[in-house]
């Protein structure tokens, strides 16, 4: 009996010591991770405050910009526009009264070159004057157009298009080829502006995503 009684409390030890071991050793790996996915929250949510930034600086960006592009979209488009639609004008028989040019200088010491002309012309008997090469000609001016009066000396006799609504409406130059193919250039800007849109859309929607 005492043999038997000594052996169950032997075994009766070992499990409570062994139950004891194993708690703690569970309690361990239960720390471990919960430590873990702190770790893992806290990295998730320091990217997710970079990326939200990121995402509020370039849509930032991207309203400025397409902005922009949008404002001078519609000055240059409409002159264009302009430009298209007097390729039906009335042609009348003019002559240049005045031409020179212009010149400025930018805050980075470049030259830009502005035509102007002075003509006069008679519709129906009646003497108009007029001084608009085209629309889009009249805002654009560059930097290789230094001697470009030279091409409407006083005296010389041209060709005007005139409004047949409204005969004191002219152009030198009418239809396409009174627009300044120059200008285009700058519709690539309201491109890099969609590019810009779709990037911000894609970026704002995974992230989203990526939270769900």
């Amino acid at each position: 009996m005492l043999g038997i009684g000594v052996s169950n409390n032997f075994w009766e030890e070992k499990l409570e010591s062994k139950s004891e071991e194993d708690f703690e050793k569970e309690l361990d790996e239960i720390g471990n991770e919960v430590q873990k996915i702190q770790n893992e929250t806290e990295n998730t949510v320091e990217l997710n405050e970079a990326s939200f930034g990121g995402i509020v600086t370039l849509w930032f960006f991207t309203i400025v910009w397409c902005s922009a592009s949008l404002f001078a979209t519609v000055i240059i488009g409409s002159d264009m526009i302009a430009d298209i639609g007097t390729r039906n004008w009335e042609p009348a028989d003019g002559i240049v009264e005045n031409s020179y040019v212009s010149t400025s200088t930018g805050g980075e010491g470049g030259t830009t070159y502005c035509l102007h002309v002075d003509y006069r012309y008679t519709v129906d008997g009646r003497t108009y004057s007029g001084d608009r090469i085209s629309y889009s000609a009249d805002n654009s001016c560059n930097s290789w157009s230094a001697n470009s009066d030279e091409d409407y000396p006083e005296g010389k006799e041209i060709t005007v298009y005139y409004d047949p609504s409204n005969p004191s409406e002219s152009v030198i130059l009418s239809g396409l080829s009174g627009v300044d193919f120059f200008i285009c250039c700058f519709f690539i800007f309201p491109l890099v502006g969609l590019l810009l849109l779709f990037a911000s859309l894609k970026s704002t929607v995974g992230l989203f995503t990526k939270r769900r």
